[in-house]
């Protein structure tokens, strides 16, 4: 009986001793995934923030099936690197265009809009949503345009299209 109970002692302290080592659960991740979970988390305090120069963008009038480009620029007056990780519209006729590296605090950047006019007379408007490490984890802008020129076949075409 002895012999059983210092057995089951033994096994229960070395139980013990094993489940209490220096182990972490981040252990299990690789530098790259700790590093991106790292970067995803955002401190108001310290978060970078992403200032508009202008939150509407207006081309004015477009010709039917143009293409026409405008630069948005912004500003980093937050107090850590800003990251653009992707950037996407409303619409496949409108294509962002964002800068690749972080950044820096106070420095100022521009993405590119190019907005492509379809056949249909008339205003259009479009949003631009930005992925960013902001608190927000987004920002949004809006593109408009009066599409002029488009003929009667090209606006029935386009309904007929749509329908």
């Amino acid at each position: 009986m002895k012999s059983k109970l210092f057995i089951l002692g033994a096994f229960a302290l070395s139980f013990a001793i094993s489940s209490c080592g220096e182990k972490k659960a981040s252990d299990n991740f690789t530098a790259e995934e700790t590093a991106q979970q790292a970067e995803n988390v955002v401190d108001p305090a310290t978060a970078p923030v992403l200032t508009l120069a202008e939150a509407n963008h207006d081309f004015g009038d477009v010709q039917a099936n143009n293409k026409v480009e405008t630069y948005i620029k912004f500003k980093n007056d937050g107090k850590s690197p800003l990251v653009i990780r992707d950037a996407s519209a409303t619409c496949g006729c409108t294509v962002p265009e964002f800068p690749s590296t972080p950044i820096a605090v106070g420095a100022t950047d521009s993405i590119k809009v190019v907005y492509t006019a379809g056949n249909m007379n008339g205003k259009q408007q479009k949003t631009v949503t930005l992925v960013t490490n902001t608190t927000n984890g987004h920002e949004k802008f809006d593109i408009s345009a009066n599409v002029v020129g488009a003929t009667a076949n090209d606006q029935n075409a386009q309904q007929a299209f749509g329908q």
